[in-house]
């Protein structure tokens, strides 16, 4: 009897470790080729691949595109929902494409605003800090599924930008302002309609051009930003000059083939700014020398655009930092009006 219950018992215990092992080889065939990554994992991809901009890893070929931007291709969702913008151009750009950023930073400060000219299409956008020091921190949380900026001003963010979206930096600088707009339409797959409102704008300028008639061949055109401590004369390099010059307006001979942006001088030199009409687009903020420096100088009545009352004070936010296509249609629209009083 011993003999037999020491065999039961031997049974009883291979029976028992077969019925674990069952259970085990179960419980690994239910999970082989498909574990799923824990949330630590998802929160912190491998260096190398956080470093290469992508769309969504479970987008289609359907859901995405590649697009070329400064530094090569860049795969991107062909309907981008999330959008942060990084520069003044891309929101004035992206809104009037109606595609809404969910974030774009402020031109002057986090404590400033979104342009009075925008302020009907920007409720709900969030502040991502400004145009030169975008706020990384609030980009990541807002988690976006596409980031738009420019390489002369994102380029040194560039590989931070790709950790946290796919990322299309523009080469474009402000006085290509169409190719601008062309970069930052074709990223979020909308470069169709940015042709038709660039073809209308273009017959937009075609036309103050016939209605100008010889009359713009004639009169010069000065257009200056005070700052704090000196005055520049903003050349047809920069983004609202290059919207003077398509127009067909001249600059006096000291301005013209000048490689510049802008061209510093002082109340010395107040000569120089001498034009049949002068525009002048300084901030709130830096008015003090302008108003104490220059008006109050004497060469100031020498200028002929003064003695004809031809000095135009415009928006900044419109002819300085707008840069984008609803900005350009602004400005062509004050030249309307200071030229031909429409």
């Amino acid at each position: 009897m011993v003999q037999t219950r020491v065999k039961k018992q031997a049974s009883v215990a291979i029976i028992g470790l077969l019925l674990m092992l069952f259970i085990a080889a179960c419980g690994n065939n239910g999970n082989s080729g498909n574990a799923q990554p824990s949330a630590s994992a998802e929160s912190s991809p491998p260096a190398s691949a956080a470093a290469t901009p992508t769309a969504s890893p479970s987008a289609s070929a359907a859901d995405v595109r590649t697009v070329k931007d400064a530094f090569g291709e860049v795969t991107v969702p062909a309907n981008p929902q999330r959008v942060i913008v990084l520069s003044s151009s891309g929101l004035d750009n992206l809104l009037a494409l109606d595609v809404k950023p969910i974030g774009a930073p402020y031109s002057v400060s986090v404590n400033a605003n979104f342009f009075a000219y925008l302020v009907d299409k920007t409720e709900g956008i969030e502040n991502t800090g400004t145009t030169d020091q975008p706020n990384l921190e609030t980009i990541a949380k807002l988690n976006p599924d596409l980031i738009i900026g420019q390489r002369d001003t994102h380029e040194a963010i560039y590989e931070d930008l790709k950790r946290i979206a796919p990322v299309f930096l523009s080469e474009r600088v402000s006085n290509d302002w169409k190719g601008l707009f062309r970069d930052q339409a074709d990223a979020v797959n909308k470069l169709a309609e940015a042709e038709k409102l660039i073809e209308q704008f273009d017959a937009n300028i075609a036309k103050f051009k016939t209605d100008m008639g010889d009359t713009a061949a004639t009169k010069t055109v000065t257009l200056i930003r005070p700052r704090e401590d000196h005055i520049r004369i903003y050349t047809e390099n920069s983004f609202a000059g290059s919207i003077v010059k398509e127009a067909g307006l001249v600059r006096p001979a000291k301005q013209q083939g000048v490689e510049e942006i802008h061209i510093k001088i002082t109340e010395e030199q107040i000569g120089d700014m001498d034009a049949e009409v002068l525009i002048s687009f300084g901030r709130e903020s830096e008015a003090d020398y302008f108003n104490n420096q220059i008006l109050k100088n004497p060469l100031w009545n020498t200028l002929a655009a003064v003695k004809n009352n031809e000095v135009h004070m415009v928006n900044w936010e419109i002819w300085l930092s707008g840069q984008g296509i609803q900005a350009a249609n602004l400005i062509l629209d004050d030249l309307n009006t200071f030229f031909l009083g429409q």
